[in-house]
């Protein structure tokens, strides 16, 4: 950690099938690598249902983005299920993103 590269904290979402009602699930996550790169390296694989990132901020260390997705880990354990998956709408963890400062990163088209 802590060498001086942008790093992303990233939140993905999982998209129904037809006709399923999904509850709220929402991956927060880390990378070095921008989230679309991430995305298309090797995310969608492994996963039946079609993932796409909701949203994704921006941070001036690697240093700084692990540590706040350690901290959203933290702020929202009660709601975790496995490894990175929360069980609540990606609204709400975007907004207290948001409220520590984040700086959104354009995810438009991915």
């Amino acid at each position: 950690m802590g060498d001086e590269q942008v790093a992303y904290v990233y939140l993905i979402v999982e998209e129904p099938f037809e006709g399923e009602a999904l509850k709220d699930w929402v991956k927060i996550g880390y990378s070095q690598n921008p989230p679309k790169w991430r995305m298309d390296a090797n995310l969608k694989r492994g996963n039946p249902r079609s993932i796409r990132i909701a949203a994704a901020f921006e941070y001036d260390t690697n240093d700084e983005a692990w540590k706040a997705e350690k901290a959203a880990h933290e702020e929202f354990k009660e709601f975790l299920h496995e490894k990175e998956w929360f069980q609540l709408h990606w609204k709400q963890v975007e907004q207290w993103f948001i409220a520590q400062g984040a700086r959104l990163h354009n995810v438009t088209n991915m």
